[in-house]
């Protein structure tokens, strides 16, 4: 009888622990299902606002293109920047702030600074801190970042070309390297599949240093039939320049 007693008293617990785990996976189950939940909740608005910040970038850049107001594209860059500062938006609005203004040339640089601290491997900084460094005809700077910038991408034609004409004019002889101007002017231009008239241009100054006239004619004129209207000219101009005897 005592042991009938005792085997039924060890029925009974076992029947309750097992109600007990039941019970305890009903508290378990809906802890869980809510904190899938609220990671999917996160990862959904994570990208709704990535997509987000891309199109106010693509709405930027295309009304920038349509209607080149810099000063309007700094703005609304600045307040993208203000909300979601990744390296990205900050190359970009580094080097708007030179193109709009290039006064603004330590303020730009320091804008793509903080983004290469953000992301020392996004190439978009270095390719702006070479244009930049171009641009002001500091060659030393622009050749170490445009290097940085084509270890990250290597396939980046604005660098490429702005690598050439740095290699072609620095004043510096420990710089100044013709064969590689060359190689990177060409390189700009296979990028581009042979239809972007400034990288012609630079081309062609670059065989005016190297002293190949005959080349020299050829990429100015092919820089002349590929500019938009709005830059014609300047291309006319440069060849009359280095070359007075030719007719355009």
């Amino acid at each position: 009888m005592a042991n009938q007693r005792l085997a039924d008293f060890e029925q009974i617990l076992a029947n309750q622990r097992a109600l007990g785990k039941r019970f305890l996976w009903l508290l378990i189950v809906p802890f869980a299902l809510t904190a899938i939940m609220v990671v999917m909740l996160f990862f959904i608005t994570s990208r709704l606002t990535d997509v987000e910040v891309l199109t106010k970038r693509m709405n930027i850049d295309r009304y920038l293109e349509m209607e080149g107001n810099y000063i309007w594209a700094v703005r609304g860059y600045e307040e993208i920047a203000r909300t979601h500062p990744s390296a990205s938006v900050l190359a970009r609005l580094g080097v708007l702030y030179f193109q709009a203004d290039p006064n603004n040339e330590k303020t730009a640089i320091e804008t793509l600074n903080r983004a290469s601290r953000l992301d020392p491997n996004n190439w978009e900084v270095y390719r702006s801190l070479t244009y930049i460094y171009t641009a002001t005809n500091r060659p030393r700077e622009a050749i170490e970042a445009g290097q940085k910038a084509l270890s990250l991408n290597d396939v980046d034609s604005g660098t490429h070309n702005n690598l050439a004409w740095s290699f072609a004019t620095a004043s510096d002889e420990n710089l100044r390297n013709l064969q590689l101007a060359e190689a990177h002017g060409l390189k700009a231009i296979e990028l581009t599949r042979n239809k972007h008239a400034e990288y012609f241009d630079t081309l062609a100054q670059v065989y005016v240093a190297k002293g190949e006239r005959d080349h020299a004619i050829q990429a100015f004129r092919s820089a002349i039939a590929l500019a938009p209207h709005r830059d014609l000219q300047t291309y006319e101009r440069h060849l009359k320049q280095y070359f007075p005897d030719e007719s355009l």
